[in-house]
């Protein structure tokens, strides 16, 4: 049976979306009110893409409360729910890329979001799974989710860029481009490895390109990383020298006090323009609205693109920051890790 389309309000992505990921508490405790507080800011603010997954513990049954919750706010045809299947652990075993999950999968999304159709389904973490499954079995059975109507773009996750790339271009060469590509922690302060892909993936159809986690999965947050952050030590302690560096500029200049190592990275990650869409999770409703207040500042500093703070103190303490992670630009963590 084919599903019909609602048409959306907004038919444009904006350019930042929510990441839900931080729903699942894995980056620390969060309650239905503060989710439901996060979702309405970011709502009510012009943000209309939500981002999810299975993988993130109950990140889907929490977004889905929240989207019930605020339906009289805000209809279902006003915002873009995006969420990925596949992957449902840590480790290789917990990966099921087989046409009969993909169904079940997109099924179950649906009925813990409360919706009839997925704006976007991506393969979750790609490079934990054999590319010939992927480009065979599972992208074959999405575009019949496409085709029915349930489903309305599909595409890949993953980390590995090189990786995302060549099943872009075998989906390319085979005459079914994917719609989305997202990449994660590959534009930041410490990486910034995605921009010379980004026309690669143009070249292989792909239609949006989204930039995920500009805080670098919380390594860069004024708070501690979490313990599982997969980052090398070196790369931990730069960025313990860059908060370092902050908190001791505050200490001597009152000039200093509205600077954080979050406010810098963001304004930074943002202004990459030539991705479609900037992916940030967000625990509180200040948190959102602090990143779309730097996503306001990122256009105008332009600091992806050689741009700098026209203040003196906030740019020496930036070119700073910048100096001591430049040995880490091109620097990629393993994924998949060696004990997945």
């Amino acid at each position: 049976m084919v599903v019909s389309r609602p048409k959306l309000e907004h038919q444009k992505l904006t350019k930042i979306g929510l990441g839900c990921g931080v729903f699942s508490g894995a980056y620390g405790p969060i309650s239905h009110k503060d989710i439901v507080g996060v979702v309405r800011a970011a709502l009510s603010s012009g943000v209309d893409m939500v981002d999810t997954s299975p993988y993130y513990n109950d990140s889907e049954i929490k977004l889905g409360k929240a989207l019930q919750e605020l339906k009289d706010e805000f209809p279902r045809s006003s915002y873009c729910i995006s969420t990925k299947f596949g992957r449902y652990g840590y480790h290789r075993s917990d990966f099921d890329y087989s046409a009969e999950r993909v169904v079940s999968s997109v099924a179950e999304s649906m009925r813990r979001l409360h919706t009839d159709y997925l704006d976007t389904v991506l393969c979750h973490d790609v490079e934990f799974v054999d590319i010939a499954q992927i480009v065979d079995v599972t992208l074959p059975k999405l575009f019949e989710l496409k085709q029915n109507g349930c489903v309305r773009q599909i595409g890949i996750s993953g980390y590995p860029l090189d990786v995302l790339l060549r099943i872009a271009q075998i989906q390319f060469e085979r005459g079914y481009p994917i719609d989305v590509c997202l990449s994660y922690c590959n534009f930041n302060l410490h990486c910034q490895r995605l921009p010379e892909y980004v026309p690669l993936l143009r070249a292989a159809g792909v239609k949006t390109i989204i930039a995920a986690s500009p805080l670098s999965m919380g390594l860069l947050h004024q708070d501690a990383p979490p313990d599982w952050h997969p980052a090398k030590p070196e790369l931990k302690e730069a960025v313990l020298r860059c908060k370092e560096l902050i908190r001791l500029s505050m200490k001597s200049n009152s000039a200093a006090r509205d600077i954080s190592l979050a406010k810098i990275a963001e304004s930074f990650a943002f202004s990459l323009d030539s991705v479609d869409l900037h992916l940030v999770g967000a625990k509180t409703s200040v948190e959102i609205k602090c990143a779309l207040e730097a996503y306001k500042q990122a256009q105008y500093l332009q600091l992806a693109s050689g741009g700098g703070y026209p203040d003196d103190d906030t740019q020496i303490i930036y070119k700073k920051i910048r100096q001591i992670l430049q040995p880490f630009s091109d620097y990629t963590w393993p994924s998949p890790p060696p004990d997945a």
